[in-house]
């Protein structure tokens, strides 16, 4: 998860989900929406956290982590949900 999320306290509006990269990776990707290139691409931008760690901070994502990948969402700002964006090969 972006730290733009747990540690400057944004709202999550995309995630998508990959293959994982690991056994104890899940394959989630979760973002504000605001970060830049650069800072998506410093890996010390993000942090993994348990599943019930993400829902503490996000109830709405209760609805979509158990949804199988290759998937992506974003936040419905209107009814304050998450909204499937896409599925298939590239999220």
């Amino acid at each position: 998860m972006s730290n733009r999320v747990m540690v400057d306290g944004r709202r999550v509006s995309y995630l998508y989900r990959e293959e994982p990269d690991n056994e104890d990776d899940s394959g989630w990707r979760i973002f504000s929406g605001d970060e830049t290139q650069e800072y998506a691409g410093n890996p010390a931008n993000f942090s993994l956290y348990n599943a019930s760690t993400l829902i503490e901070v996000e109830p709405a994502l209760l609805e979509v982590l158990s949804a199988d990948y290759p998937i992506a969402f974003e936040r419905d700002e209107d009814a304050d949900d998450f909204i499937e964006v896409h599925s298939g090969d590239d999220p």
